[in-house]
């Protein structure tokens, strides 16, 4: 699957270049606001959530929901949680949608990205239409606030002189995949304990069971405010730059050298395949609004993540290049 982005340069050679770039720009803006308020939604939108209330992908489809309320008045958007199939049922609702602008979809990298690549379902991120990608979550490595592991290099230390047991809620997630990036990079390995929830391995991580575990900040947050456990490494492109996270040193600081997509978990916004261009356009338009506000500013701050706006051709090369990263370290784990 190959997207090709269009790009156009304009060359400014004195003022009659100058005038002409401004008149073409006016074109271009008049054109594109021609396009969008060529469609607005015509009934009721679902936003489907495919997981239960209460976590990542819901908070993220309620927040998403009542930003677009605001930037967009006129429209009638309320969540619709369709669960089964560890998100699989949703997204398939959409396929059944074709050519159907009033349903969106919350959507994430577990159930986008990895699910169709462990699991035989009918849908894949590439049968939908991307919309627009709007925030970034992070996988960090965690353990006790009394270890004795200081640092990632004293856990690959010790993984290199015995077995180190650590925590993740199962093939694929985030956190393995994070651990898998640092087994191949230093050449150890971890004996990893499956649990079905991220509170369940902090449990573990707490009771001593697990020498570490793969958290995202939102799992881990209170407990390192409570000082009950630490961030050795978080797996980001850039340390967060104020918090309680601020000193928490990512993994290429850690001195480790890994691309860190296959651990990044996306929050975004799919929509039913076959939209037209004025249909797409809409949507991408109000997340990039909804991005402005203060509502959006807030749910990134609550929740820790980092802010990330792809829209359209843009957002599906992210997809694009998340489901080839990600891709062959499953295949090496079979």
């Amino acid at each position: 699957m190959t997207i090709t982005t269009k790009r156009n340069s304009f060359l400014q050679i004195g003022g009659t270049m100058a005038v002409a770039f401004a008149l073409g720009s006016a074109t271009f803006a008049s054109s594109a606001q021609a396009e969008e308020s060529s469609w607005s939604p015509s009934q009721n939108v679902s936003m489907v959530v495919p997981f239960k209330p209460g976590g990542g992908s819901d908070t993220f489809g309620r927040a998403a929901t009542s930003g677009i309320k605001e930037v967009r008045e006129d429209v009638e958007i309320s969540v619709n949680n369709i669960v089964g199939g560890s998100g699989a049922i949703g997204y398939s609702t959409l396929l059944q949608r074709d050519g159907n602008p009033h349903y969106l979809l919350a959507s994430e990298t577990g159930a986008a990205i990895i699910l169709p690549l462990m699991n035989d379902v009918p849908y894949s991120w590439d049968k939908l239409t991307p919309i627009a990608e709007a925030a970034e979550d992070h996988t960090m490595i965690i353990v006790a606030n009394d270890s004795p592991h200081e640092s990632i290099s004293d856990l690959v230390d010790a993984a290199k002189q015995g077995q180190v047991n650590i925590a993740i809620s199962g093939k694929g997630s985030p956190a393995s995949l994070a651990f898998q990036l640092i087994e191949q990079n230093q050449d150890v390995t971890f004996n990893r304990v499956v649990f079905e929830s991220g509170s369940a391995n902090n449990a573990a991580l707490l009771g001593g069971d697990v020498a570490a575990a793969g958290a995202n900040p939102g799992e881990a947050i209170e407990l390192i405010k409570a000082d009950k456990v630490r961030a050795l490494t978080i797996f980001k492109e850039e340390r967060f730059d104020q918090g309680p996270l601020a000193e928490v040193p990512t993994i290429a600081e850690a001195g480790i050298d890994v691309d860190v997509t296959p651990t990044l978990q996306f929050r975004g916004i799919l929509a039913s395949p076959g939209l037209s261009e004025a249909q797409k356009t809409y949507w991408e338009n109000a997340v990039k609004s909804w991005s402005e506000t203060e509502g959006y500013k807030t749910y990134i701050e609550n929740n820790y993540l980092t802010p990330k706006v792809r829209t359209g051709e843009e957002f599906a090369a992210f997809l694009e290049k998340q489901h080839n990263t990600i891709a062959p370290l499953l295949t090496e784990t079979d």
